[in-house]
C-alpha cells in the first residue's frame, strides 16, 4: 500500500495581516469560552486563600513557557494542579493576562504581581509591573523600587530603574540609597551618554560623596568609576586640584590634562570618554547663589570670583513672618502677618517678570509656618493662627489647584524648620509654649507623622538644609549650635559651632559645600569644612538680618 505523503503548511509561516478579522473573531470566541467555562481542561488549586481556578491548557501554554513545560511534565498531566507559591487573587489576575495581555496593577499589589509574573515567566506582565513602578515612582517610592529590584533580581525592572536614574540623576543622588550603591551600579549610571545633568561637576560631586561615604572599602574601585566621567569637560585647575588628589586617579588626571594641552598626543591616550554627554542640560551659565533678606525683602547675589555679595533687586511685600520657598522660576510666600493679623495668603514672585501673582489661599491663617516642597507639591506646616493658637495642622497644594489638609503633626509648633529628604518631610524644633528639641517625619505614602530622635538642643527660628545625605540644623533660640542628623541611624550629632549666636540663618548646600549666611543681628557668612570640623569665613553680606538662601540658573537673573 502506497504511503500517503502530505506536506502540511506551517501556520507560523503564514502572513497574519490578511487574517485580522478572523483572528479578532477567534479571540472573541476564546474570551467567551473562558467566561462560560467551555472546554476548560485544567484546574488550579490555590491555598492562599483556598480557591479553584480553571483555564485552557492551550492558551496558557501559548502565553507562558512556564505553563508549556509544566503541561509537558508528569506533574502537568493531572487535571488538578496545586499552586502553593502564589496567592489566589494574584494568580487569577495573571491567568486573565494570559488571555487578554492586560491585568490590573495597583500600588498595593504590584510587588506580588511582579514576583508571580516572574515565576510564571509572563514577560509582558513583568514589563507592565515595571512600567507601573516607574510611572508611579513618587507614590511607590524609589527606595521601595530598589528593594524590590534586589529581591527579585528582575532584569526588566533593573533596566527601567536605570533609565529612570539617568533621567533623574540629581534627584536620585539625594536619596540615602545612592550612598549604598555598589561600584558596578554607579558605573552603569554615570556611563550613560543620556545622563540628565547640568554639568559634569554635578556627576563628580555625586561620585565623590558616594566615595567618601565608605572611602576605605571603595578606594580600589574609585579609579574605574572616575574613568566613566567626561574628564575632558573639566578645566585644568579642577583636574589637578580635585581629581589628581583622589587615590589611584593620578594617571587619569594627567591624561585629561594632556588631552587638553597637547592635541597631537590624543591618539596615544586611553581616556574612556572624551565628548560631552548628549543628555547634559545646557544652561548659558551655572547657577548663582542668592540670599533673600526676610525683613527688607532685598535679594543679594554672591560673586564667587570676588567673594562679594551684591544687591540684585528689591521685592517689596506688605506682610512679614511668612514662610518662603523657591520653586521653578518663583519665590513662593506662604502665610504671615499684616498689621498684627495672621493671614492665609499665598503669593509668588517671578524672576522673569519681577512681578507678584496671587495664588489660591490656604484654608488656615498661619504666621511663621515652615514650608517644604515634596513631589512638586508645597506643604505649609504648623504656625500661629488667630488668637495665638499654635497649630498642628498641615496643608498641601500643587500651586494652581488649591490647598487640602493632610495629617496633623504630632506636636503643635511654630517657628520650626523643615526639609524634604528621601521622599519624606522632616520638621525640626520650633516652639510649643517652650522651645522644642523634637523632630518628626511625614510620609506622603501613608499620610502619617512619626517621631524621630530629639535634637541635642532646642532650635527655635532655626534653619535647615540637606547636605551630603544628612540634615543640618543651624542656630535658632539665639544659639550658635549646628547639628547634623543621620536618618539611617536616627541620630543627631553636634558639629563645630558658628562664631556667633543668632536665628533665621540662611543655610544651603552649594557645590558640595555647606553655607551659613547672616542671621538676626549678623552679616557673617561661613563655609563648613568637614575634614577639620571648622567654619571658614567668607565675604560678609551687606545687611545683618534674617535670610533665606537658594540657587537659580544665572539665565533667570539676566531676563
Amino acid at each position: 500500500m502506497a504511503a500517503c505523503n502530505i506536506t502540511r503548511q506551517r501556520l507560523s509561516e503564514l502572513n497574519p495581516d490578511g487574517a485580522k478579522y478572523f483572528l479578532e473573531n477567534v479571540l472573541i470566541q476564546i474570551y467567551e469560552h473562558f467566561d462560560d467555562q467551555i472546554l476548560v481542561d485544567v484546574t488550579f488549586k490555590l491555598t492562599n486563600p483556598t480557591s479553584l481556578i480553571t483555564a485552557h491548557r492551550l492558551i496558557l501554554s501559548a502565553a507562558s513557557p512556564y505553563f508549556r513545560e509544566l503541561f509537558k511534565s508528569d506533574d502537568g498531566i493531572c487535571p488538578l494542579i496545586e499552586i502553593t507559591n502564589i496567592d489566589s487573587d494574584t494568580f487569577e489576575r495573571l491567568i486573565t493576562f494570559c488571555y487578554t495581555g492586560k491585568t490590573l496593577v495597583t500600588i498595593n499589589n504590584v510587588d506580588r504581581m511582579l514576583k508571580a509574573a516572574l515565576i510564571l515567566q509572563l514577560k509582558g506582565a513583568v514589563a507592565n509591573c515595571a512600567d507601573f513602578i516607574i510611572e508611579n515612582i513618587n507614590d511607590f517610592t524609589l527606595q521601595r523600587a530598589y528593594s524590590l529590584e534586589r529581591e527579585t533580581q528582575c532584569e526588566i525592572l533593573n533596566e527601567k530603574i536605570l533609565a529612570y536614574e539617568t533621567r533623574n540623576f540629581m534627584h536620585v543622588t539625594q536619596s540615602s540609597e545612592f550612598l549604598d550603591f555598589d561600584a558596578k551600579k554607579i558605573q552603569a549610571i554615570i556611563e550613560s551618554n543620556n545622563l540628565q545633568v547640568r554639568c559634569e561637576k554635578d556627576v563628580f560631586n555625586a561620585v565623590k560623596r558616594w566615595y567618601e561615604h565608605n572611602a576605605y572599602a571603595r578606594q580600589h574601585q574609585l579609579p574605574n568609576v572616575i574613568a566613566c566621567l567626561r574628564l575632558t569637560q573639566f578645566d585644568i585647575d579642577f583636574i589637578m586640584t580635585d581629581i589628581h588628589s583622589l587615590p589611584g586617579c593620578e594617571k587619569l588626571a594627567l591624561m585629561a590634562v594632556t588631552w587638553q594641552t597637547c592635541p597631537l598626543a590624543r591618539s596615544k591616550l586611553t581616556l574612556k570618554y572624551t565628548e560631552k554627554r548628549d543628555g547634559q542640560i545646557t544652561f548659558p551659565d551655572e547657577e548663582s547663589l542668592l540670599a533673600l533678606n526676610l525683613e527688607t525683602q532685598t535679594i543679594y547675589q554672591y560673586n564667587k570670583t570676588e567673594d562679594l555679595w551684591q544687591k540684585w533687586v528689591d521685592i517689596k511685600i506688605n506682610f512679614d513672618c511668612f514662610g518662603v520657598i523657591f520653586m521653578g522660576e518663583n519665590l513662593i510666600f506662604v502665610g504671615g502677618e499684616r498689621d498684627d493679623d495672621r493671614i492665609n495668603e499665598v503669593r509668588s514672585w517671578n524672576f522673569k517678570t519681577k512681578t507678584f501673582k496671587q495664588l489660591p489661599a490656604m484654608n488656615q491663617s498661619r504666621s511663621s509656618p515652615c514650608v517644604a516642597i515634596l513631589n512638586e507639591k508645597i506643604y505649609a506646616i504648623g504656625g500661629l493662627s488667630e488668637n495665638d493658637v499654635i497649630l498642628r495642622s498641615v496643608e498641601m497644594s500643587s500651586v494652581s489647584n488649591g490647598w487640602k489638609s493632610v495629617s496633623n503633626m504630632i506636636t503643635p509648633r511654630y517657628g520650626a524648620c523643615a526639609v524634604s529628604f528621601n521622599h519624606k518631610i522632616y520638621v525640626m524644633g520650633g516652639c510649643d509654649k517652650d522651645n522644642l528639641k523634637s523632630v518628626e517625619c511625614y510620609d506622603p505614602i501613608t499620610n502619617d507623622w512619626t517621631q524621630c530622635a530629639d535634637m541635642n538642643e532646642t532650635h527655635y527660628m532655626a534653619s535647615a538644609t540637606v547636605h551630603k545625605g544628612q540634615i543640618f540644623v543651624f542656630g535658632g533660640s539665639f544659639s550658635a549650635t549646628v547639628e547634623s542628623y543621620d536618618t539611617q541611624i536616627n541620630k543627631w550629632t553636634n558639629i563645630c559651632c558658628l562664631s556667633y549666636s543668632t536665628w533665621r540663618i540662611g543655610s544651603i548646600s552649594v557645590d558640595n559645600q555647606l553655607w551659613a549666611v547672616g542671621g538676626f543681628n549678623s552679616n557673617c557668612v561661613s563655609v563648613y569644612t568637614e575634614h577639620n570640623n571648622k567654619w571658614i569665613a567668607k565675604g560678609k553680606i551687606p545687611e545683618d538680618d534674617e535670610y533665606y538662601c537658594f540657587t537659580v540658573p544665572k539665565v533667570l537673573l539676566k531676563s
